[in-house]
């Protein structure tokens, strides 16, 4: 009896984080990333969260895959995830995440992932030049959604649900449009463009599979750094308000050796990155059961092409109004709370404003900790 009382709110679960996904990926795809590659990512942290017990999953994400992308190079791109990827699990393997996260402290950590919600948020208002009605419908309903939801331990599902329906409806059935992912992709950015076949039983799916040569330059490496900064926040933060809904804690190093891991088949063909996410599978019955189901009929979907098969139905700009949302209001505002509150707010204030302006967490950081630790003889703190 309760077998059949849970698996309601279990399936339910899966579908609302799938939903969820689905349009960041197509945004990951907007910006050069190939989307089959990423497939492999998620069965990856599927293995991996069975065999730790991760609560956590992982998936496609605005913030990451905006600060992956910022350059234009599809190569140095890829690249710099590579390399993050390397360097995390290093860091990991040794416990390094949470020494990384104290020795910089709560205001710092604090303050670059605030810079990072503004990132985003001015991401979701990019996208009004793309696509004007689109955009400002997503973002209305997403405000309204979380408005009414805001008590919910779900309303993050349910604003991503509402927004990216109600846009996507705008877009197909009143203005009567489809996707053309080509013509999506900003102009000047390299696209890791695929073929259309989908039976993996054919010799032409894998032939999409060519591997990208990294390589190494200041721009791969200050890419790469700055990925890192953010995923130590994103785990600790993200991993954290997963886990707390859940009622459990969460091993941060396991987790990040996971989503390093499941970086390297997704980013050497071509893919995004794939990061922690605050999950609404924590919330559903058997939850780290749920987040495994989730990520592995995620990577089945999108190796069977039914994730791309949506794209052309799914405009990128209807996660304007969560990443509006994501990034102001669960990103922004709790991180500058928490800055506020610290001992040393002054560094944490910098590290935002940095991280705003250069678009690097990895600089944001380094210039925190620089006014945390030597402020005082200019006068700073």
């Amino acid at each position: 009896m309760d077998f059949l009382r849970n698996i309601g709110p279990f399936i339910m679960a899966v579908v609302a984080v799938i939903i969820n996904g689905v349009p960041q990926l197509l945004y990951a795809q907007s910006r050069g990333f190939a989307l089959k590659p990423a497939g492999f990512a998620y069965l990856i942290g599927g293995l991996g969260n069975l065999f730790t017990g991760s609560v956590t999953p992982i998936s496609s994400q605005a913030e990451t895959i905006t600060v992956a992308s910022v350059k234009k190079n599809l190569r140095d791109n890829v690249s710099s995830i590579l390399l993050a990827a390397v360097l995390m699990i290093v860091i990991a393997a040794f416990g390094g995440v949470n020494k990384i996260s104290e020795f910089a402290g709560v205001s710092i950590i604090s303050g670059m992932m605030s810079g990072v919600g503004l990132i985003l948020a001015g991401v979701s208002l990019d996208m009004f030049s793309q696509d004007k009605r689109t955009t400002l419908v997503s973002i209305v309903t997403a405000i309204a959604a979380y408005a009414v939801f805001y008590n919910s331990p779900n309303k993050v599902v349910w604003t991503i649900f509402i927004s990216v329906v109600a846009s996507t409806a705008d877009f197909l059935l009143l203005q009567k449009r489809r996707v053309d992912i080509a013509a999506s992709v900003e102009e000047g950015r390299e696209y890791m463009q695929m073929s259309s076949e989908w039976r993996f039983w054919k010799k032409e799916y894998w032939e999409d599979f060519r591997p990208i040569k990294p390589r190494i330059n200041t721009t791969v490496i200050l890419g790469a750094l700055s990925l890192v900064m953010l995923n130590i926040g994103a785990n600790i933060s993200f991993g954290g308000i997963t886990a707390s809904i859940a009622g459990t804690t969460q091993n941060y190093d396991h987790l990040s050796i996971i989503n390093s891991l499941a970086d390297f088949p997704s980013a050497l063909f071509g893919g995004p990155p794939i990061e922690a996410i605050i999950s609404g599978t924590a919330g559903a019955p058997w939850p780290v059961a749920c987040g495994i189901v989730f990520m592995f009929a995620m990577g089945i979907l999108i190796l069977t092409g039914v994730i791309d098969r949506l794209g052309k139905y799914l405009p990128s700009q209807s996660i304007a109004g969560f990443l509006l949302v994501i990034g102001f209001a669960l990103t922004f505002a709790p991180n500058l709370s928490a800055v506020a509150a610290s001992d040393n707010p002054m560094s944490g204030y910098i590290a935002l404003g940095v991280t705003a302006w250069s678009k690097n967490p990895f600089i944001g950081m380094v210039v925190g900790i620089l006014v945390r630790y030597f402020g005082s003889y200019v006068g700073l703190v």
